[in-house]
């Protein structure tokens, strides 16, 4: 085509000036389109208004009109490879519009979930307020029952002080009760003594009266003897009948007094001795009743005490359960407390993870697209030569190369640029992601160099799955890692 439009410009006589103006509408955001001729449809492919001015005189037409048909069919096929360009270049731009409309769904997503974190702090905050109020009441019911416990205590405390008092009362009952056996045991030797000596009393006293009667015997046998030989020697002494009579009045009454004051004096110490005996009887009587008393009382404070002993050890168990089971159930509030309070945190901690990879994330994406807006502010619209007209066909080649390896060049970076980027959020997360590369959009010749351009899709620059995603599949148990 250069060798072509080289001989036409050397053989024409006359400067051949030949202009293609192109027409920029809105079609869009970033749609481009042709100032078409009539001629042409409207499927797409587009074609460019040629103007060709001729300065030359009559006589060089022929030559002219060849040239021109020369001219209108290159024209033709570079309109042609103009569109079909054109055509590609509009597809990627409607691929970048689809794929800044979902980093705008995805930024929205973003400030979705932020908010729904801040709900989320605040059910916590609920939860934390929950388990607080949990804990006071927890530990009101731990103080009353430590007071329950006191009060116990002092219980136990008083019991044990009653306890000791009658314990000292038994050991003074005890001690009299022994006292009482001793006083009995006296009495008793006391009464075996006095038997004793009764027995030898009337002993003494029948063996006295045996020995009065054999002397009265005795006196009587001498009196009977001595009167009947006074009465043979002197019958005639009337008066000593009469002192005889006198004397044996005299023995009489001295034999019945001797006769008497024996038993009198037994009577009397035997009414001694029994009553002393009575008396005896009484007191040991009373001292065997006032033992039974003081035994039916023992024998009421030990089962007193034993119930006592046993209300004791029912309080003590009782108190040992309460203390056990209040023990169990702190224990286990307190565990599952600090367990809400770890599992809290694990989620708070992994919800901050998730915060900063999507601020990482969000920050890349952000600078790829301040870099590539600044790239475009600085360096023009990369479809700038669509707004220029260009004079000659041969300065409408050489920019339409230009423009396309700019183009490429620049859709390139961009491709590698998200490239680096992902590859960077994937290894600082751990997670693989997955490049899903288009097909081939062209071909661009530039001398005898083939450069191919690749176009992205849009799973090429997204992951399979974002972050907050991947946590939720390794929380709920698909994947692991």
């Amino acid at each position: 085509t250069n060798s072509l439009f080289s001989s036409v410009h050397q053989s024409s006589s006359g400067l051949v000036s030949m202009s293609f103006m192109v027409d920029h509408h809105n079609m869009g955001p970033s749609s481009y389109r042709k100032a078409r001729p009539a001629s042409v449809s409207s499927s797409g492919f587009h074609s460019q208004r040629r103007r060709l001015t001729y300065s030359q005189p009559s006589s060089i037409d022929s030559l002219e009109t060849f040239n021109g048909d020369m001219t209108r069919r290159s024209e033709k096929e570079i309109l042609q490879a103009l569109n079909d360009r054109f055509a590609g270049y509009i597809d990627k731009v409607r691929n970048l519009e689809m794929h800044n409309r979902n980093l705008e769904a995805e930024a929205a997503a973003l400030r979705q979930s932020q908010a729904g974190r801040t709900s989320v702090g605040e059910h916590y905050e609920r939860e934390l307020g929950d388990l607080r109020g949990l804990l006071q009441q927890l530990t009101g019911e731990k103080a009353r029952a430590v007071m329950e416990h006191d009060h116990l205590e002092e219980d136990i405390q008083h019991l044990r002080g009653r306890l000791e008092d009658e314990a000292r009362n038994r050991d003074e009952l005890e001690a009299a009760a022994r006292a009482m056996k001793k006083y009995a045991e006296d009495c008793r030797l006391a009464r075996m003594e006095l038997d004793k000596k009764l027995c030898a009393l009337e002993e003494e006293a029948d063996f006295l009266k045996k020995n009065h009667e054999e002397e009265v015997a005795d006196l009587l046998a001498q009196i009977q003897g001595a009167q009947v030989s006074f009465d043979m020697r002197d019958a005639l002494k009337a008066d000593v009948t009469s002192a005889l009579r006198e004397i044996r009045a005299q023995l009489d009454s001295h034999a019945s007094k001797s006769a008497t004051h024996p038993e009198d004096w037994y009577q009397v110490r035997m009414e001694r001795l029994s009553d002393a005996a009575k008396s005896n009887q009484d007191a040991i009587r009373g001292s065997q009743e006032e033992i039974a008393e003081y035994r039916r009382q023992l024998q009421s404070r030990i089962i007193e005490l034993e119930t006592l002993r046993g209300t004791k050890e029912s309080l003590e168990r009782q108190r040992m359960d309460s203390e056990d089971r209040h023990q169990d159930d702190i224990n286990s509030l307190q565990a599952k407390t600090w367990e809400n309070m770890a599992s809290q945190l694990r989620d708070y901690q992994e919800l901050l993870n998730v915060k900063m990879a999507l601020d990482i994330e969000i920050a890349a994406y952000r600078k790829l697209l301040e870099g590539e807006e600044n790239r475009i502010v600085s360096g023009g619209s990369p479809y700038s030569y669509l707004d220029s007209r260009l004079s000659g066909h041969m300065k409408v080649k050489g920019e339409e190369i230009s423009d396309t390896v700019i183009v490429e060049d620049s859709f390139l970076n961009t491709f590698t640029s998200l490239s680096i980027a992902c590859n960077a959020i994937a290894l600082k997360k751990k997670i693989t992601w997955t490049d899903k590369i288009g097909g081939r959009a062209g071909v661009c010749r530039k001398g005898s160099n083939r450069k191919q351009i690749h176009t992205l899709r849009l799973s090429s620059v997204r992951p399979e799955h974002s972050p907050f995603q991947l946590r939720e599949r390794e929380k709920s148990g698909e994947i692991s890692g």
